[in-house]
């Protein structure tokens, strides 16, 4: 097995109380059968609580049924009861492993951590030295799977001048966006077949910007909502304005990276690649929008919002899934508009 993972991965470490949020409140917690096991035939005096919250959701995943939107042994201190009761070991595997997140395709393993959680984030966005990966082979036999190995081979060489393309400090963030959803666009046509889409001159350029903004930012308010005060932070990216700040420019380059690498691989499950590299660019310029709509000149009020924008969209499956539906059937997704915004973007430099 080949193991991938950003260099930041083993430095994680969780900071339990001391986490600005949490993640055992607005998420249910889905509990694997073996860890249910444990907790139906535990005989510690916390077993009957463990017994009785234990319940099961309409998806028929066993999970802890939620007191107020927050798990049931989530402290008022910050700390998870079933931790300082029986230590590491009671942990099921949702809380085990969060906030790692891993793409198996065979004999590959792609592993990292995830925006959505605080201190992976400041891990994310801590230094400006450019992303690096770690590749680490082991003993570990390949997974069976069903990917098509053509389709496999056209992703990961593309998913490489996907990164090398991001990572080019020479030209702005928004023409490396442009360059990128035109690498996905070839890449798409190479598994469909046919010719790529391509973008064209909209008839009002700003025009064409400002509604195709305004629709993502629609889309972002149909979703599955987590958090009362994203209401506030969508309001503000519908006033705020595409500027990307110069200091900003190595964080957004970081955000870009880092959706590269935890979804552009599960394209060999799908062959979607490109409507991925779509949201993935209209993600890019939301969270632009918002930052500036919230006046956010410090680095970690910048950071709070894509952690915030992660939690709210990449850990719902229903929201990825309606995202996706609604960028596929949507002119505001094109190439055309989207290339546009970004056009747009350097001209007001």
């Amino acid at each position: 097995m080949k193991n991938i993972y950003p260099s930041y991965y083993k430095k994680f470490r969780c900071v339990a109380d001391k986490c600005p949020d949490t993640c055992c409140a607005g998420w249910e917690v889905v509990v694997d059968p073996p860890s249910e096991r444990r907790y139906r035939a535990e005989s510690a005096p916390i077993g009957d609580k463990l017994r009785d919250v234990l319940t099961v959701d309409e998806d028929g995943d066993t999970v802890f049924r939620s007191e107020g939107g927050r798990c049931p042994f989530l402290l008022g201190s910050g700390l998870c009861e079933l931790y300082c009761e029986l230590g590491e070991r009671a942990l099921c595997r949702t809380c085990e492993r969060f906030p790692r997140f891993e793409c198996v395709l065979g004999s590959r393993r792609e592993a990292g951590l995830s925006l959505s959680c605080p201190e992976a984030a400041r891990l994310i966005f801590e230094t400006e030295e450019p992303t690096e990966f770690v590749t680490e082979e082991t003993d570990e036999p390949a997974e069976p799977n069903s990917i098509d190995p053509t389709v496999y081979f056209i992703l990961s060489k593309a998913q490489k001048t996907a990164i090398d393309i991001l990572s080019d400090r020479k030209i702005s963030v928004a023409q490396r966006v442009k360059n990128f959803l035109l690498l996905c666009a070839d890449t798409q046509a190479e598994i469909s077949g046919g010719s790529p889409e391509r973008a064209e001159e909209p008839k009002n350029k700003t025009r064409s910007a400002r509604e195709s903004a305004l629709k993502y930012f629609a889309d972002l308010r149909s979703l599955e909502r987590l958090d009362p005060e994203w209401e506030r932070s969508l309001s503000a990216g519908k006033a705020g304005t595409f500027k990307i700040a110069p200091e900003a420019e190595c964080e957004y380059e970081k955000l870009l990276i880092y959706l590269v690498f935890r979804y552009f691989m599960t394209a060999a499950f799908d062959g979607k690649i490109l409507i991925k590299a779509k949201l993935f660019a209209a993600e890019f310029i939301a969270a632009v929008r918002i930052q500036t709509g919230l006046d956010c000149a410090a680095k970690s009020e910048r950071t709070a919002v894509l952690q915030k924008f992660s939690k709210e969209v990449e850990h719902s499956e229903i929201n990825l899934d309606r995202l996706c539906a609604l960028a596929s059937r949507s002119r505001h997704y094109s190439l055309t508009n989207l290339i546009n915004i970004l056009e747009l973007q350097e001209k007001a430099k």
